[in-house]
């Protein structure tokens, strides 16, 4: 029997057509591999780079904060100001504009439009940092007879106000070293949390400027402000002693040790002394703004040294991900070739040994691709290059979840960040600048089927008794007690914040006025009604005098003003005798 003339011609034919259906398969595996390999790789760079700017960035944010212990020593000297207290000013201030300057050349002007807004950005807090300067200048040459205390808490907080400015503007490359880095989160929140303390043991420190300053007695307001400073260095220290568990790297435990023993240890204990020595009666204080910043400042390097760890750490990790992602790259070109190779060769072998497992493989990057759970990837079953083929996709299975647990992880940090930023950490309820925009949403959404917008302010009576009598801790219960009757009192639609010390907030729509009053009224029924107890065991109870302020929709040019009348309403109620509702409908 003869065979068909055709017949060889046509196997061949088929043949090559299978070949170049599979070598054309690998090219698209390849490529995928490759380019997963090569944006791995992009991604790491990109993750150094933003890394680099957002440690220039917390250098930057260090130097301008350690401006404020020589700028102290020059506010607390007498005039003229000693030439070596002016020399150590000038010298802090130089180094903060050469690490400026080193930022600005991480981002020079180019045609890219995100690194343009970010010199920008750059360029904007220097000028922002060069006018609170200058406003320091101008203190430390003012008479210091006509120099008061508000004046030199204004120039200091004019240089504390540049930080925050700093921190907002390193928010996008933090963000991109965090997805990128699988080790980011714990490590650059801890440098993070770090700074923050660096920050806030600087502001510490210059909260007692005004008093050494002027040679006297703290005021209650300085005080409450050096609380409040000490209760977020508190919060602080507790975040990162909880991170910390978490961290096994042994060099940022003994930093970590270090700074515990000579910061909360050392530090917080002399600034406790010297609180001491500035709350007497005598009119003269005991220590100066120079012996502040020559005794404490050092004290302060310990948690800069323990932040520095952290961000060598972060380094390390990210100089290792990119030769990681440089070796995979390598490997993965290495890989296609050497297949593509043992395909050529063994085409006679193509079906059983190669058309196979790239079905497997096809479907399991399908899975990864479509997010779906990806077959089983299997191991030991093939040799040479389709191994390697295997233990890829095993790699970017890995990095696929990797990916999905750093962003769940992101989106769970921005949630905690936007709740934290709108609410008032003691109470849970609004802060002021929450109530705030809502204040402003409420008056650009009013319409005239919503007759009557009011806003109650109202603050418990005789807080600072409290305070004084049961201690602050039972103030604050007092506050969360009030708090308490807010959210059970006041409707779902009402708008509630603490925007003060013992103040709140409340803005409601209503049918008339008599509405708002008679909600104010069961308000302030509801707080005589609640008793607290405090620490010690004793019991007392509370009252609260409010302002109403009511707006009709005829009148709504008049809503501008509505926390104007409500806080002059207050003050009525306390003048009138308190534990009383005062109201004033405007228009």
């Amino acid at each position: 029997m003869l065979r068909p003339a055709v017949a060889p011609k046509s196997l061949e034919l088929h043949f090559i057509a299978l070949a170049a259906g599979v070598l054309l398969l690998v090219a698209v595996l390849s490529g995928i591999l490759l380019f997963q390999s090569w944006r791995s790789y992009g991604a790491a760079s990109e993750a150094r780079q933003a890394f680099g700017s957002v440690r220039a960035t917390i250098r930057v944010m260090e130097l301008a904060s350690a401006e404020r212990g020589p700028m102290n020593a020059a506010l607390g000297s007498a005039l003229p100001v000693p030439e070596p207290v002016l020399a150590s000013l000038d010298i802090a201030r130089a180094r903060t504009d050469r690490m400026i300057d080193a930022l600005l050349a991480q981002h020079p002007p180019s045609s890219d439009a995100e690194n343009d807004a970010r010199h920008n950005e750059i360029q904007r807090i220097r000028q922002a940092l060069i006018a609170a300067r200058r406003e320091v200048d101008e203190r430390v040459a003012t008479p210091r007879e006509q120099l008061s205390g508000q004046m030199l808490w204004d120039a200091v907080s004019g240089m504390v106000r540049i930080i925050p400015q700093w921190q907002a503007s390193m928010a996008a490359n933090a963000g991109l070293v965090m997805r990128s880095e699988a080790n980011a989160p714990s490590l650059l929140s801890l440098a993070l949390l770090a700074s923050e303390l660096r920050e806030q043991a600087g502001l510490l420190g210059s909260t007692y400027t005004p008093a050494l300053t002027r040679q006297r007695k703290l005021t209650a307001e300085e005080q409450f402000r050096i609380e409040r400073v000490l209760g977020r260095i508190d919060e602080l220290r507790a975040l990162i002693e909880a991170r910390m568990n978490t961290q096994p790297d042994v060099r940022a435990s003994d930093e970590y040790a270090r700074m515990e023993r000579r910061y909360f240890g050392d530090g917080l204990a002399y600034l406790a002394w010297v609180r001491e020595q500035a709350s007497r009666q005598s009119d003269e204080a005991s220590v100066s703004t120079r012996a502040l910043a020559a005794a404490y400042v050092p004290l302060m390097g310990s948690i800069t040294q323990f932040r520095d760890v952290l961000l060598d750490e972060m380094e390390r990790h990210i100089t290792e991900h990119r030769v990681i992602a440089a070796r995979l790259l390598s490997i993965t070109l290495g890989a296609t070739a050497l297949l593509v190779a043992a395909l050529a060769v063994a085409l006679v072998q193509f079906r059983s040994r190669v058309i196979q497992p790239f079905a497997v493989a096809t479907r399991i990057i399908g899975s990864i691709a479509n997010g779906a759970a990806p077959a089983r990837i299997p191991a030991g079953r093939h040799h040479g290059e389709v191994e390697e083929v295997f233990n890829a996709l095993r790699v970017l299975k890995e990095n696929s979840a990797a990916q999905k647990r750093l962003e769940a992880e992101r989106d769970r940090l921005i949630a905690d960040l936007a709740h934290t930023a709108e609410t008032d950490y003691l109470t849970g309820l609004l802060n002021r600048r929450a109530f705030e925009k809502r204040f402003d949403a409420a008056r650009a959404e009013w319409d005239e089927h919503q007759p009557m917008l009011a806003f109650i302010l109202f603050d418990i009576d005789h807080f600072k008794s409290i305070n004084d009598t049961h201690g602050h801790a039972s103030g604050d219960l007092a506050l969360k007690a009030v708090a308490d009757l807010c959210r059970t009192t006041w409707r779902h639609a009402d708008v509630v914040a603490r925007v003060g010390g013992e103040e709140f907030a409340v803005l409601c729509r209503t049918r008339n006025a008599r509405q708002a009053i008679d909600m104010a009224e069961r308000m302030r029924a509801c707080i005589c009604a609640c008793t607290v107890t405090a620490e010690t065991g004793a019991t007392f109870s509370l009252t609260a005098s409010f302002g109403v302020a009511c707006v009709s929709w005829s009148h709504a040019e008049a809503a501008s003003v509505l926390f104007r009348a409500a806080d002059e309403l207050l003050y009525l109620a306390k003048l009138n005798g308190r534990n009383q509702v005062q109201q004033r409908t405007l228009g």
